[in-house]
Parts: structure tokens; C-alpha cells; sequence
């Protein structure tokens, strides 16, 4: 039910951006293709990094609304931001923050902001500061405790590609938890989640996914209240072994297992 929940948000997410930007003249042909004056260089928004906090689930019969608002974020970067609320008592349920660069379609390599784009932008800037503070922990594991836990010849699916002719970002995160233990998944809900993305990828190639879990006894996962695992997703040995993407995510127990405890 909660996978399900984190990827329709991610979706609803994307949606809700891309109205807002279309609204602002930003976005003319789609969410890939960005602004006209981004289509005159061939550029398009691609993700770099995403963090997201969910403080609770929402529950069946929960009237939610979303919100998001863009801020600058360095030199050539942009930061969205997302909030997922309950309409009746104004909680927050879900808080997000996501970090957009511009690639250009032709070369593939990532752009900086043409004058004319960065002129349209600011109009929409709002001067706020992240809503998620910015995880900059370094994924530093050893390549003996990233075996722990692989699933091994991932093959994504032609329907995974985005307009952009590479695979969603929605559709990595499925990827990355294909390795998460079975108790993991099973036991607890996901709490906190932080993703790198570093490289592209499409259908035509075969993947590896690797989890290590960060608790001193990883036999008995079930006894910890919180467990904090990290993720990679990298290109099959068979490939070049690059990285695509790195992760953590932090997991609570699910509130079920919590009273039989």
C-alpha cells in the first residue's frame, strides 16, 4: 500500500510541477521539453537529486491538497518544492524537495542556463529556503558490504521511458527496492528517502541493484524500531559498472507491528 503510495506521489508530484510551470510559460510541449525558449537549445529539465520526508500516510477517506513552489538553487539549478497536506485539520503529511538541472537532447550532457530562460525563471523564483534540509552525507560503503543484498539483471521496460527517451525517475525508485529485503518491505514503511541521480538510462540496458542495511544485527531487522539502509543502482557488470544512481532511505515499523511489539 505505502509503494504504492510514494510512487503515485511521485507522479501527482510531476503533474502538479508541470502545470505550474506551463501556467508561467515555462513548460510548451510537454514535461520534458521545458519552455519554447529551452527548445530553441534543445534543453530539457532532467533530476538530480531528490529528498522527501513522509510524516504520515494519508488514510482512506483523507481529503489532501498538494502545493509546490520553485527557488533557485546554486548557479545553474533548480530547486521544487512540494508539500502534501490534510485539508481538514492542515497537518503535513508529506514534504519534498527536488533538485533540477537542464540537459541539452542532443549531446546529452547537462547545460547552463541560457539568459533568455534564466530571465523567465526568476519571475517565478519564490525566496524560500528548501523545504527538506539538504542531505549532503556521502554514500561511502565498501564494495564487500554493498553484496549483501543484490538483485541482479534488471531490465527496464520500453513503457518506463519518459518523453526524454530515458527511464522515469519514478520508475528507478521501484528499481532500487527490488534489493530490499523481504522483512524490510514486508515489516516497515518507508520514512525518509534521499536520492542521487548521476547518470541515464534506458531500456536497452541491464542493471544491478544493491541495498545494505545500516543496523549492528542484520539478522533480527524485525527487533529495530528504525532501519536506515543504502542503495545502488549501477549498470550490469557486463556493461561498463557505472553508477546511476545512489540512495538512502530510512524505514520505521509499520503501526501494526508496532502494538504487537
Amino acid at each position: 500500500m505505502y509503494m504504492l503510495f510514494i510512487h503515485n506521489l511521485k507522479v501527482d508530484s510531476q503533474e502538479t510541477t508541470a502545470n505550474h510551470m506551463k501556467k508561467r510559460g515555462l513548460m510548451h510541449d510537454g514535461f520534458g521539453l521545458g519552455s519554447e525558449e529551452m527548445s530553441k537549445h534543445n534543453l530539457t529539465w532532467v533530476m538530480a537529486k531528490i529528498q522527501m520526508v513522509v510524516d504520515r500516510y494519508p488514510i482512506w477517506g483523507d481529503i489532501v491538497q498538494m502545493e509546490t513552489w520553485k527557488a533557485a538553487h546554486r548557479k545553474n539549478g533548480l530547486c521544487s518544492n512540494m508539500t502534501l497536506h490534510d485539508c481538514k485539520t492542515g497537518e503535513i503529511l508529506v514534504r519534498a524537495s527536488s533538485y533540477w538541472v537542464m540537459m541539452n537532447t542532443k549531446t546529452r550532457k547537462l547545460s547552463k542556463f541560457p539568459n533568455e530562460v534564466r530571465a523567465k525563471l526568476e519571475q517565478i523564483y519564490v525566496n524560500k529556503p528548501p523545504l527538506v534540509e539538504r542531505d549532503t552525507r556521502t554514500w561511502s560503503r565498501s564494495e564487500e558490504k554493498i553484496n549483501e543484498n543484490i538483485c541482479k539483471v534488471l531490465k527496464p521496460r520500453w513503457s518506463d521511458l519518459d518523453i526524454n527517451q530515458h527511464v522515469n525517475n519514478v520508475k528507478s525508485i521501484g528499481m532500487i527496492l527490488e534489493s530490499v529485503p523481504k522483512t524490510i518491505i514486508e515489516n516497515y514503511e518507508i520514512h525518509n528517502m534521499t536520492l542521487d541521480y548521476y547518470r541515464e538510462f534506458t531500456n536497452d540496458n541491464i542493471l544491478q541493484s544493491f541495498t545494505s542495511i545500516l543496523t549492528n544485527n542484520r539478522a533480527e531487522t524485525s527487533n529495530y524500531d528504525t532501519i536506515d539502509c543504502e542503495h545502488l543502482l549501477r549498470f550490469d557488470i557486463g556493461g561498463d559498472s557505472s553508477n546511476i544512481m545512489k540512495g538512502m532511505t530510512g524505514w520505521r515499523l509499520k503501526q501494526g507491528n508496532k502494538e504487537r511489539l
